[in-house]
């Protein structure tokens, strides 16, 4: 399962950077990498998260330091594109080209780290 989740996540990291894709379909792709791999992190210290109630998002994403040693500053990052995903999905907020890069940026260095904690463990 964690290994299906990375290669998915890789999926929807390689979709993201599609410039002919909006910039919403952009960053809703890259966020969607980001969860998997939070989720593929979670599982392989053996946890599962209830996707049935709401917070699951934030609850991954606040894990990421425990099971992948994730640093305090990207964290933060991850929670302002979680909020701004949101924004997106509820609100109807457009995203700028800077917010997809950024999305784009921390996927895939999520993907990076989460990739060489996998293939070490």
């Amino acid at each position: 399962m964690v290994r299906r989740l990375i290669d998915a996540a890789h999926v929807s990291l390689q979709d993201a950077k599609l410039n002919s894709l909006s910039n919403e379909g952009r960053f809703d792709l890259a966020y969607k990498a980001i969860m998997q791999l939070a989720n593929a992190a979670l599982q392989a210290k053996g946890y599962r998260v209830l996707t049935s109630k709401p917070g699951h998002h934030q609850l991954m994403l606040q894990a990421l330091p425990l099971t992948i040693g994730l640093d305090q500053s990207s964290l933060i990052m991850l929670d302002q594109l979680r909020k701004q995903r949101n924004a997106t999905d509820y609100s109807g907020d457009l995203v700028s080209d800077a917010l997809v890069a950024e999305a784009i940026a921390q996927a895939q260095a999520l993907f990076d780290l989460a990739l060489a904690i996998v293939e070490n463990r």
